[in-house]
């Protein structure tokens, strides 16, 4: 006898045959009826076994397929694998992530949004139509890219094109991607990139065809940025200067307006500075200092990948973090400590301070760290990346829960933080 009407369907068969299904169809078949709506929520218990909405580690595992990749929740101490739209996840280079979503650089460097949950993606504007890159074809008719890294623009007599294949551009090119929101809010999500020459500042809106350099604006630094974060509060992005000072950047009108509201505190330029917002509207600066160390490791190259690598059992070691409260009024920062009962994540993903109050599994007063040194990145693609847990109070670097004993996580893509969402 047929079944007319699928909602009546015995639930134990639907669950079979949801276990089957991938993430993006399983949420969708979970919103057809009542009945499969708990079906599903069975299926996810299991499939999806995150209880909290901490971030998680996303990577790429050696015994899986190149395009399925792993969350990793040290909160919950539990995995649940996706499998992402083309091309293979193994294949891409990740530079950013915010509000469940990662921003990835194919090979053709060019740039992406995807929701690992829902399975959706989408283009951002094609890397040339950045004002510094242009293509070209070479003698053996490979796509290449010039890239006008100390110019003003493509036409300044003063600037010279340095030639990449297309694959390695991205390498060199993008530093890291900030989102306002959500990219499914459309055309209302800003992206900010950071890129060559030397942290130069370009935005699009989803759904835009090409990049808007900005440039030309009163207190706005024309190169020399190193991290930004979105304030939702007042919608406003906040730069970070190598100096140390702070620009806001407001994009909500007719034209960029830039205002600076802290001064320059360093000419340092060797940690990695982060900017970070408290769940108490504070604003903390971190800079990470990294030393070069010898690995006694093997490090493993894959047979079809023929790109030069430089200096391979060298690694980039976080032997230091140095912890800043910005105080406004008195323009300077404020050496902190501690972090209390505080939790920051930090490497490509946008930065991430929660209370460890509302995660209790999470370590209080630890910042869980992921590689985000571009620079090295480029020049060493194959060594392994650095994953750990840096501790304030003992000013250690501590290994990853279980998963580190066996490093699961392959040196690419660069594995990053995201916090899971289906919007």
């Amino acid at each position: 006898m047929g079944i007319s009407d699928w909602s009546s369907l015995p639930k134990d068969i639907v669950i079979v045959v949801m276990g089957k299904l991938e993430i993006p169809d399983l949420l969708s078949a979970g919103a057809v009826c009542a009945s499969w709506r708990a079906a599903c929520t069975a299926v996810r218990r299991v499939r999806f076994p995150i209880t909290d909405k901490s971030p998680c580690l996303l990577y790429s595992c050696e015994a899986d397929d190149p395009d399925l990749a792993t969350f990793y929740s040290p909160s919950n101490n539990a995995t649940f694998k996706v499998r992402l739209p083309g091309p293979p996840f193994r294949r891409r280079y990740t530079v950013g992530s915010d509000h469940g979503w990662i921003v990835t650089a194919d090979e053709l460097s060019n740039l992406q949004v995807i929701n690992p949950l829902s399975g959706v993606q989408i283009d951002l504007p094609p890397v040339t139509e950045l004002y510094n890159v242009e293509s070209f074809i070479d003698e053996q008719g490979s796509l290449m890219y010039n890239n006008y890294e100390d110019s003003m623009h493509r036409d300044d007599p003063l600037g010279f094109p340095v030639p990449y294949p297309s694959q390695r551009l991205r390498l060199f090119l993008y530093f890291r991607v900030i989102l306002s929101c959500s990219p499914s809010a459309g055309s209302e999500c800003v992206v900010l990139l950071l890129h060559s020459p030397d942290g130069q500042l370009s935005f699009a809106r989803i759904g835009d065809h090409s990049w808007t350099r900005l440039t030309d604006i009163e207190n706005l630094w024309d190169r020399g940025y190193r991290h930004a974060v979105y304030n939702k509060n007042d919608g406003l992005f906040y730069l970070l200067h190598f100096q140390g000072s702070i620009h806001t950047l407001n994009l909500n009108g007719p034209s960029p307006v830039v205002n600076e509201i802290l001064k320059g505190v360093t000419a340092w330029d060797n940690p990695t500075k982060s900017i970070v917002m408290t769940p108490r509207g504070d604003m903390l600066q971190v800079w990470r200092c990294r030393e070069l160390r010898w690995n006694d490791a093997p490090v493993q190259f894959p047979s079809e990948d023929s790109e030069d690598v430089h200096d391979p059992c060298q690694e980039l070691y976080t032997d230091e973090m140095l912890l800043y409260k910005v105080d406004f009024d008195g323009q300077k920062l404020d050496k902190m400590d501690s972090l209390e009962d505080h939790v920051l994540f930090l490497g490509f993903n946008s930065s991430i301070c929660l209370s460890a109050k509302d995660f209790p599994n999470l370590r209080p007063g630890c910042a869980y760290l992921a590689d985000d040194s571009y620079e090295e990145i480029g020049i060493n693609k194959h060594t392994l990346r650095e994953v750990g847990i840096w501790n304030f109070k003992s000013e250690t670097l501590e290994s990853l829960g279980d998963p580190q004993s066996v490093l699961p996580w392959l040196n690419w893509p660069p594995p990053i933080w995201i916090t899971p969402s289906i919007l």
